[in-house]
């Protein structure tokens, strides 16, 4: 859990240094929302769903809607990593309230309907493949690789499968990118793509031991 200690490590020397202290909610939001992302990942639901109930919880008691309606969209972005491609309903209800340019933009990203004057406003580590709308999928694969964010590059392939602009290079570079994490959720579902788009009898012999193996890790 890196993310949470550094987070909350910067809390601690942010108080000791004299500048403005963080409230605590925004502590609880981070560290709740940066759990969720890893167990998630991790294919533990339970932990998962609490984690982010929590972080949800303290964020509300602002009375924020735009952050609540953020954190909403991250959680979005990172099913989207793991190829769970339903409606972003949530965070949908809250924008028509309260929202952020940037986070307009990245919701209509992770909807695979990013084209417009608002492509500047994504995350910058997307911006090679936010102008790949119309290449090849050789293409997209090539921009993938560049994404040096495993998470973010997730999100991507995520879209690309979205789009339908993917081959099985793309299904590898997301399994591979989900492998070398660790991160059981991502990996079965390009796992499991990988099984139904491939027709030799040797690799979906592969893939499926993959698929065990992964399964009897699972907690």
């Amino acid at each position: 859990m890196r993310i949470v200690y550094i987070l909350i490590l910067i809390s601690i020397l942010t108080a000791c240094g004299g500048g403005p202290t963080v409230p605590d909610w925004q502590i609880d939001t981070q560290t709740g929302i940066a759990r969720y992302t890893q167990y998630y990942l991790e294919g533990r639901s339970k932990l998962a769903a609490a984690s982010f109930a929590k972080s949800r919880a303290a964020t509300a008691a602002s009375g924020d809607i735009a952050a609540v309606a953020h954190l909403e969209l991250v959680k979005c972005g990172v099913q989207v990593a793991a190829l769970d491609l339903t409606p972003c309903d949530e965070y949908s209800k809250l924008a028509a309230t309260a929202t952020t340019t940037a986070d307009a933009a990245y919701f209509r990203f992770i909807r695979g309907t990013w084209q417009g004057p608002n492509n500047a406003a994504l995350p910058s580590q997307y911006a090679t493949f936010a102008n790949k709308t119309t290449a090849s999928t050789d293409d997209i694969n090539t921009a993938l690789q560049q994404i040096d964010d495993p998470l973010s590059r997730l999100v991507a392939s995520g879209i690309a499968v979205e789009r339908k602009q993917y081959n099985l290079k793309t299904l590898q570079i997301a399994a591979d990118t989900a492998a070398t994490q660790g991160w059981r959720r991502p990996l079965l579902a390009y796992l499991l793509l990988q099984q139904k788009n491939t027709a030799d009898p040797v690799l979906l012999q592969q893939i499926q031991s993959r698929i065990e193996i992964v399964e009897s890790s699972l907690p």
